[in-house]
């Protein structure tokens, strides 16, 4: 494509670092804008299509659940076929599937709509944060993968609203037809902006092939554990149904593990386990996404049952915590380039245990101006947590893993976040049970302050102190295993430039030490 050779210049040159953030930062924004936008519109959706509630909640769920369990398969397919490949013909599923959604005329096609538009979104995901660490030097990792997590939170935090704006104005359909125009741009900026030669390794130096039957158990792992969490409050937890589901997912992960363990060219390098700073970081992010997904589950209810806001009020209540860490992540991405990752994740988990504490100490007769200084206050451990430890995990697999390291990353998240919610829930719905009998979380919706059902409101704040205090105590247990990372690890390959990193894909990673 010919550019004015001002702006080539520019996207070859020095500056091509920061061409190659704003791309991956639009597919960062685009991909989480679409896991929160949809929520606001499924009333519409019921009603456009006279379908039931637990028909539409399959179009949240498919996105979460096909995200989830393709992650680590689409980062391992990146490092082995190439970065740049990967990430564009994901833009182009993703804006493909856009236009599916846009264009449903029945629910059970909306939901495949939303599959494909999910693959799309998981080959984004899986090597935003790959291709961010290959183009900027360690010294600039942390700041650049705090910017990152900015647009991620802004994808969080806005979705509701310009979902909720865009159906008002145009119809549910809009918030899927909007993509088109924006995929478009995306898919431009991948082709021009990115450099296979600096985003990836050369190709073979990821000794290996792809691992299909790894690849497949821990779809059906992931997949069967996230849906069994999900549908177990409603279904009961002891019902066959879901019981088969845990037993499916723990077979499948057992033999995950088993055929990794003997594959030449592993979906998964279990040695990368052996790296503390690996493994301690991506367990302390499960500990945190634990803790936060179960306080976001519980607040919208707290705000409007405890303290009686409406629904579009609690939503933009709950805005402070996602805007905070928006505007932390960079400051302590940029301070974790400068005196290690360590210090700043322990004192962001520390800080979010102090939040959730406080939060759960909240009760009837609670103003909002005693709730908004507390969810600064979780936003803020958040974002100093998240960047410097992201920065750390990616800073000590070796160059040609990236892609599933940073896969790994994303899926620990996502998972983290189904299995906080289901914590959450069963410790509420133990709580109110002797109010509610079996009517479970349908019961918190006819509760109200003083009212009838009074006796479910105290029952739910005590439920809802004793889940906080569970998500605090998770957190707290992420300061220990944060602190277990030592001295930063950096593998002998990490640094090299892209295309010459001598790392095998399935051998143990190389490491020198680095005194973070």
């Amino acid at each position: 494509m010919n550019l004015p050779a001002p702006l080539r210049r520019s996207i070859e040159g020095p500056n091509h670092k920061w061409w190659a953030l704003a791309t991956v930062g639009l597919g960062a924004f685009m991909s989480t804008l679409d896991s929160s936008i949809v929520n606001v519109t499924l009333p519409s959706i019921l009603r456009a299509f006279r379908t039931d509630l637990a028909t539409v909640e399959w179009v949240v769920l498919a996105y979460l659940l096909t995200i989830t369990a393709t992650l680590l398969t689409f980062g391992r397919l990146a490092d082995l076929r190439g970065r740049k490949k990967v990430y564009t013909i994901g833009f182009g599923i993703f804006t493909l599937g856009s236009l599916l959604c846009g264009l449903s005329p029945s629910p059970p096609l909306l939901i495949g709509a939303r599959v494909v538009q999910a693959v799309g979104a998981a080959m984004i995901q899986a090597n935003g944060l790959a291709i961010t660490s290959a183009v900027f030097p360690k010294e600039e990792r942390g700041r650049a993968l705090g910017i990152n997590g900015t647009l991620v939170s802004a994808g969080i935090t806005t979705g509701p609203a310009i979902g909720g704006l865009l159906t008002d104005a145009f119809g549910w359909r809009s918030i899927f037809l909007v993509n088109l125009p924006i995929g478009l741009l995306g898919i431009a900026l991948a082709l021009i902006v990115l450099q296979e030669g600096r985003i990836s390794v050369r190709r073979g130096a990821g000794a290996g092939g792809f691992d299909p039957l790894g690849a497949a158990l821990v779809a059906v792992a992931l997949v069967t554990l996230l849906l069994g969490l999900n549908q177990a409050p409603a279904v009961g937890w002891s019902a066959r149904p879901i019981l088969a589901l845990f037993a499916t997912a723990a077979v499948a992960f057992a033999a995950f593990l088993l055929v990794e363990r003997r594959v030449a060219a592993p979906l998964l390098s279990l040695d990368l386990f052996r790296i503390r700073s690996f493994a301690a970081g991506t367990l302390a992010a499960l500990l945190i996404f634990l803790a936060i997904s179960a306080n976001a589950f519980l607040l919208p209810f707290f705000l409007q049952l405890v303290l009686g806001y409406s629904p579009a009020e609690a939503g933009l209540m709950l805005i402070p915590t996602s805007l905070t860490m928006a505007l932390i992540a960079p400051v302590s991405g940029w301070l974790s380039d400068r005196f290690g990752a360590r210090a700043l994740s322990s004192l962001g988990l520390g800080l979010t245990s102090a939040a959730l504490l406080l939060i759960g100490g909240l009760g009837a007769g609670a103003h909002y101006a005693d709730l908004l200084w507390r969810l600064v206050l979780l936003g803020l451990g958040a974002g100093i947590f998240m960047s410097p430890n992201t920065s750390a995990v990616l800073g000590s697999v070796p160059r040609a893993q990236y892609g599933v390291a940073g896969g790994f990353v994303s899926m620990v998240r996502n998972t983290g976040s189904v299995i906080g919610v289901a914590i959450a829930g069963a410790i509420l719905l133990h709580a109110i049970a002797p109010t509610v009998g079996d009517l479970g979380l349908e019961a918190l919706g006819e509760a109200a302050p003083g009212g009838e059902r009074a006796p479910t409101v105290a029952a739910f704040v005590a439920g809802f102190r004793q889940a906080s205090s569970a998500a605090a105590a998770l957190a707290a247990l992420g300061i220990a295993v944060s602190r277990s990372r030592g001295r930063q690890a950096q593998p002998a390959g990490t640094a090299e430039p892209a295309g010459e990193a001598p790392a095998a894909a399935g051998g143990r990673a190389r490491l020198r030490e680095t005194g973070d």
